[in-house]
């Protein structure tokens, strides 16, 4: 892409401080090396929707940075590699709130790492017969914590939801699968087991008032109970 430079040349080369503009309103400043954009310098993109303030190597984002896009209002710093998100970093996105915090790999969440969800509901309103308005509020967030792999939850982790609900145990692919456990707060079950794909799926037990019943599930449903209520001594 054709640029126009400004600054410190060695031999006719870019080597030093300067500033280049590129045909479509690109614009660089800071820190040259054999030609390339390389050392401490701040990218904006046409029109300013995008700002990079960090290091460079080989004229890519390569090293420690931070990047917001003015429109979308996401921010991210962090470390870089080649280009992309690599290395330890906190990437936040204002319009659903999320903000995740751990490690990277080419650009994905890959590694252990804090993602919390906002949970938003919707509700329309009509003030008037002509119209109708939308809004759209945050309502608590779920937080899971854990292993991801290839932008996924992977591994072992938690997920616990603004009720205090959870999933704690093996995810693949961003679902659990393996054996976890499950809290729900609203019924107070806890269930203990295998899981298939992000359901109930193999032998389990669930404990309840004080009772605990193992029993077998397939596709999240249960098939049938293995052994009759047992209560649990207190210790």
């Amino acid at each position: 892409m054709r640029a126009t430079y400004t600054g410190d040349l060695v031999d006719g080369i870019r080597q030093g401080s300067g500033v280049l503009v590129f045909a479509n309103g690109d614009r660089y400043e800071g820190a040259f090396a054999r030609g390339f954009r390389e050392g401490h310098g701040v990218f904006s993109s046409e029109r300013g929707n995008r700002v990079f303030d960090g290091e460079w190597k080989r004229s890519e984002k390569h090293g420690a940075g931070k990047e917001k896009w003015l429109h979308s209002g996401d921010r991210y710093e962090g470390e870089y590699q080649k280009d992309v998100f690599h290395g330890k970093g906190c990437f936040s996105k204002r319009c659903s709130g999320s903000k995740y915090e751990g490690e990277f790999r080419n650009g994905k969440k890959h590694g252990y790492g804090r993602m919390e969800f906002m949970r938003t509901t919707s509700s329309t309103s009509k003030p008037n017969l002509l119209k109708a308005v939308q809004a759209t509020t945050m309502s608590g967030a779920c937080v899971y914590e854990g292993t991801w792999k290839d932008g996924r939850m992977h591994g072992e982790g938690k997920y616990t939801r603004s009720d205090g609900s959870f999933y704690e145990g093996t995810w693949v692919d961003g679902l659990s699968h393996g054996f976890g456990k499950e809290m729900v707060m609203q019924t107070g079950d806890m269930y203990e087991g295998h899981w298939q794909k992000g359901l109930r799926h193999g032998k389990g037990a669930i404990t309840h008032n004080g009772k605990h019943r193992k029993g077998v599930w397939e596709s999240g449903q249960r098939i049938k109970w293995t052994t009759a209520e047992v209560p649990i001594l207190k210790k």
